[in-house]
């Protein structure tokens, strides 16, 4: 019997490990293209657009690894269908429980591996890919993005504190220094907006350092001109969704004690939780749809219908998890809301077909 059980588990991972391959490669194909009009400006080379084509493939998997886990899943199912090994295995005594308990063995292992590539790989690498394209393409400008986001303007040194994914900034620090490498000038600003054209700086105190005096200067707001535009800012600032489940965490602390608006972020924190189970829902779902439609659909007709499941459920997955920042519900419920719907339909499909 564990013999078996071991042959089913196997038989769906290596057809979820071959659709993120497949899936992988068209990602690369269609994320090298994009970087070929920037290849040649600045010290952007080719190499360099193969390390950043690849250092942000673990982040394009970790997004789609509930629509490989389904097709996977599905592929697996039916190509043990499509041979009558389910028949054989169901004729031999096991019942549709130890099947399921055997592929959710598997399902258990795929969770895991999610949470590495989506909380250990991705988040660095995306943040490594990034910081080394900007330097590339951004020869004036030198930056550092390990502790906050720290840049050098000639002869200014720019220290921001935090940074959302509109690219306002929070907590700046302009650290000025004379031609001999003295400190002259450190202001801070408690935020800065882009109106476009120039940076604003709000909340500003400004200490003037001369071998003579200290001076401090407080003002409300003032214009900022440096290299440091919105696109950079934005390069290396990076979306709710792309960062680690503790750095979520960390931020949204931040943002709450600050008074600022953490919903988009308690959305992606929330998400990033229901995502192992997301995972076994799509395993699960695969299950009584492959084994109620032997008779009724190929393998090929399957696959379609699943991709075309997978699909709509991404599309759910973000369209209610807005929907929830916009009607006020709790982040938790639009996050989980569409993994529930995949739960309860595969309930309704093993009462129906098994």
């Amino acid at each position: 019997m564990k013999i078996l059980e071991q042959y089913i588990g196997r038989t769906v991972a290596m057809s979820v490990i071959t659709v993120i391959i497949v899936i992988s490669s068209l990602f690369l194909l269609i994320g090298f293209a994009g970087e070929l009009d920037k290849i040649g400006s600045s010290d952007y080379t080719l190499l360099m657009a193969v390390k950043y084509t690849l250092l942000l493939l673990p982040d394009r998997i970790y997004e789609l690894f509930p629509l490989a886990t389904l097709l996977g899943s599905i592929l697996g199912l039916g190509a043990l269908a499509n041979s009558s090994e389910l028949v054989v295995i169901r004729t031999a005594g096991v019942s549709v429980y130890r099947i399921v308990a055997a592929i959710m063995k598997t399902a258990v292992v795929l969770m895991i591996v999610a949470f590495i590539v989506g909380e250990v790989i991705a988040p660095p690498a995306l943040q490594y890919a990034k910081l080394q394209q900007v330097k590339a393409l951004s020869k004036d400008i030198s930056l550092n993005t390990q502790y906050g986001l720290w840049a050098r303007d000639g002869n200014t040194y720019i220290h921001v504190q935090r940074a959302n994914n509109e690219g306002k900034l929070f907590d700046i620090y302009l650290y000025r220094l004379s031609d001999k490498h003295q400190l002259e000038q450190v202001l801070h600003a408690k935020t800065a907006d882009y109106d476009g054209e120039h940076w604003q700086l709000q909340g500003i105190e400004k200490t003037d350092i001369s071998s003579q005096q200290i001076k401090v200067t407080r003002l409300a707001t003032m214009q900022w001109k440096t290299l440091l535009d919105p696109e950079l800012v934005s390069i290396v600032t990076f979306e709710p969704n792309k960062l680690s489940i503790w750095k979520l965490s960390s931020y949204i602390r931040y943002l709450k004690d600050n008074g600022l608006e953490t919903a988009q972020y308690e959305l992606a924190f929330w998400s990033k939780i229901i995502m192992p189970f997301t995972i076994a829902a799509m395993v699960l779902l695969a299950i009584p749809y492959v084994l109620g439609s032997l008779r009724r659909t190929s393998v090929g007709q399957q696959i379609l219908i699943g991709f075309l499941i997978g699909l709509s459920f991404f599309i759910a997955n973000r369209l209610l998890g807005q929907m929830s920042i916009v009607y006020h519900f709790h982040p938790a419920v639009g996050a989980s809301l569409p993994t529930l719907l995949v739960f309860a339909g595969t309930f309704f499909l093993f009462r129906r077909r098994i």
